[in-house]
Order: structure tokens, then sequence, then C-alpha cells
């Protein structure tokens, strides 16, 4: 009987402790959003990217909006840090949260609700909206908070709204030129080219597509001897003569989120991330590794996610413009119709090369935050099957990105040799932006 007392009195205890805690749950201490809410955000954001399957090109530009919109109202009550509108001239007007206690709540809110707008099935956004809510609905500033956020998101939405990306999704299929040298779709799968309307996209920090148009190409030419078919013969010896590291290294930075799989008659797509994740997942380590606040760590977000998207606007500006044949097509053509490269080739213009252009500027960015030789190990590809690799620098990973097309048989080097170039000057360009936002 004493038992049973006495458990019936701790249950009675418990529930009137339970009752008081929520009739007082508005003056209790809820925990401080710290850098850590913010990395949990692009995580969250990373998972649905990857369930969608989106390709590179509309990644960055998912990756973009959520970040400059937690960053523009952490922005609004750092004293140290400017609004985007001083680099960003279209930016909008945006309101600043009046209320002080939860403005951090704020920035990590309107991520999650400007992403929910960007990616097709929300279904880990979604979940951590629900979890947010659950935590803080009965705070006493809970309801003005998330009107703010309501009215934030709105603005940004119809802001991203603008960038083009809409009327590309109805200016019809890419026509193929047919003339010697141009691209064609590639095998296994010979599918459609993938975003040829990408330079209509509207940049954050270029004045124009085409603000850093490299040289053309080498001029397509199959005489024996040629600076082309060099180039060409390059390619076909580095895949027929590749060794284990050459191979690993390409695998590594593969980063292609539609790779079709094939299984007898069964064809299926392999998920993985965009070369624009695997780089966010770097600037995470360096972030977290560093204990940078969670403002410090919105600025680097908003900066890597600007040099990313820029990058795949100026890059895709000048493939569609060069419109340049794959190895693929013209050594199984011309000189051995068994070849194939290590890695599934890209639907889409070879030069120049998207990764080295990505790669690079991503790589720019981050070593004006942590310094020319810092050394790390990446780890983003280990649950896609890839043991990690270490890096003295971001540009030692970015230049590993960067030849990892060549040994796949993706590109031949001046693709690669260029678009490093070309990512390195966006890279600068945004950089000579960002520094302005630091008071």
């Amino acid at each position: 009987m004493y038992l049973k007392i006495n458990r019936f009195c701790i249950i009675t205890l418990g529930l009137i402790l339970f009752l008081m805690g929520c009739k007082d749950k508005k003056t209790l201490e809820l925990p401080v959003l710290t850098s850590s809410a913010l990395h949990q955000a692009n995580v969250t954001l990373e998972q649905d990217i990857v369930h969608d399957f989106f390709s590179p090109p509309v990644a960055g530009r998912i990756y973009l909006y959520p970040n400059l919109t937690a960053y523009e109202i952490l922005s609004k009550h750092a004293a140290e840090m400017h609004s985007l509108k001083t680099i960003i001239p279209n930016f909008p007007e945006t309101p600043i949260y009046e209320g002080s206690e939860l403005n951090k709540l704020a920035s990590i809110y309107s991520f999650y609700l400007v992403a929910r707008e960007l990616v097709y099935t929300p279904k880990h956004i979604d979940l951590k909206i629900s979890e947010l809510k659950d935590l803080y609905s009965n705070h006493k500033e809970f309801t003005a908070v998330e009107k703010y956020c309501q009215e934030f998101s709105k603005i940004m939405i119809a802001w991203f709204n603008k960038d083009f990306y809409n009327e590309t999704r109805n200016m019809g299929d890419y026509t193929l030129l047919k003339t010697p040298g141009s691209w064609s779709p590639t095998p296994p799968d010979y599918m459609d080219a993938l975003e040829p309307h990408w330079d209509k996209i509207r940049p954050v920090i270029l004045d124009s597509s085409n603000q850093f148009t490299p040289p053309a190409p080498t001029t397509y030419n199959m005489t024996p001897g040629s600076k082309f078919h060099t180039e060409l013969l390059e390619v076909y010896d580095a895949v027929k003569n590749n060794d284990g590291s050459t191979i690993e290294i390409a695998k590594f930075w593969d980063c292609n989120p539609i790779v079709p799989k094939h299984k007898g008659h069964i064809t299926y797509a392999e998920k993985k991330l965009t070369p624009g994740g695997h780089w966010m997942n770097i600037c995470r380590a360096a972030t977290e590794n560093e204990k940078y606040n969670l403002n410090n760590t919105a600025l680097v977000y908003a900066s890597i996610t600007v040099g990313m998207f820029d990058a795949f606007i100026s890059c895709w500006d000048v493939k569609y413009k060069t419109n340049y044949i794959r190895p693929v097509t013209i050594i199984q053509n011309e000189i051995d119709p068994t070849w194939m490269p290590i890695l599934t080739t890209p639907n889409f213009p070879e030069y120049t090369s998207g990764h080295s252009v990505v790669s690079r500027s991503a790589s720019t960015i981050l070593t004006y935050y942590f310094g020319d030789n810092y050394g790390f190990t990446d780890e983003t590809e280990v649950p896609y099957g890839m043991p990690p690799r270490t890096f003295t620098s971001f540009y030692h990973a970015s230049d590993e990105a960067a030849i990892s097309r060549f040994y796949g048989g993706i590109h031949y080097k001046p693709a690669i040799e260029v678009g490093v170039e070309q990512g390195k000057r966006i890279g600068a360009l945004v950089v000579s932006k960002i520094r302005t936002l630091k008071k």
C-alpha cells in the first residue's frame, strides 16, 4: 500500500509541476540560438535539395536566398554589420524586428520560411518549422516574431521571384547547332541540355552574366598534331592509363546529383550533393571548427552562396555561347567507340568547367575568412561511400576539384585552367564587396 500511495504522490506532484511549467512558460528562459541553429538550417535545406534532385545551378539558387535572409535580419540588430542593400543595389527594403529577445529566432525561422518556397518537397524544413513553433509558441513575443517572419519572408520571396528563374522555366529546349565541334547529348542516356537559359538569371554581385568572359576555347580541329587533337588525346590517355589515385580524386569530387544507374532494364538515379553542396559542407566545418558566432557564421554563408550563385551564372553564360563538344562524343566517334569516361558526362556543354569556376570562387571567399594556409580534412563524401581527404588550404582543395574533371574524362585541360581563373575573379569581386559589410 505504501508503494502505491508513494507512486500516486509522485505522479500528482509531477502533474502539478507540469501545469505550473505551462503556466509560467512565458517567463522561463529559452535556449539562446547560436551558430549551430544556422548550421542545422543549412543541413536541413541540403536534405531537401538532395531529395528533390536539383541540378547544380538550381541548388546554388536554393542555398542563396535563405542565407541572405538570415544574414539580413541579424544585421539589423548587430552594430558591426551593414545591410546587404549596401552591396546589392536591387535588394528590397525590409522591416526591422522591434522586439529584442527573439531576433535570432527571427533569422532562423525566416530562413526556413524562405527555404520551403524554393524546394519541391520541404519535408525536413517543415519538421524544423514545427519544432521551432513547439518550443517558442508560448513565449510572450512569439506571436509578434512569427508575424514579422511572415512579413519578411514574403518580401524576400517576392524579390527572388524577380530573378527571372520562373521565366526561364518556359523558354523551351535548347536547339542543337549540329556543326563540327559543337555540343551534342552524351552517352549513356543522351539527356537534353541542362539550364540553357541560366545566363538570363539575375546575378547578385556581377554586373552581368558576361562580366568575366574568358578567352575562347581551342579551335576544333581533328588534324593529328593540332592543338585540339593533342588536348583530346590527353583526356583519352588520362582515362585509359588511370591509376587508383586519379580515380579516387575524380569520384570524390563527382558531385553530380543526377547520375543515372542501370540494372538490367531498370534505370534509377543516385542521390548526391552538388558542387555547391560540397563547398557548403566545407564552409560549415570551418566555421564550426573556428567557433564562429551566429552573426559571423551568417556572413560567411551569405558570402559563399553569393559567390557560387554568380559563378554558375558566369559559367553557364560561357558554356552555351561556346557550345563546346565533350570528349566522350568525339573520342567515341573518331578514336575508340568503346572508350568511356570514369565519371558520367553532365548534360551541358564543356567549356568552361563548372566545378572549376564554382570551386575557385568558393575557395577564394573562404580563404579571405580563414587564411591562405588553413588545413582541413574534408569528410563531405563519407556518407556517399568515399573516404575523407586532407588539404593544406582551400585553394589546394579547389585545385583538386578542378583537375578531378580531367581525371574523370569529362573536361579538357583548358576548360579547367581557364575556369579556375574565371572563378578566382568572381570570388575576388565578391570579397571586395563583402569587406564593406563589416563595420
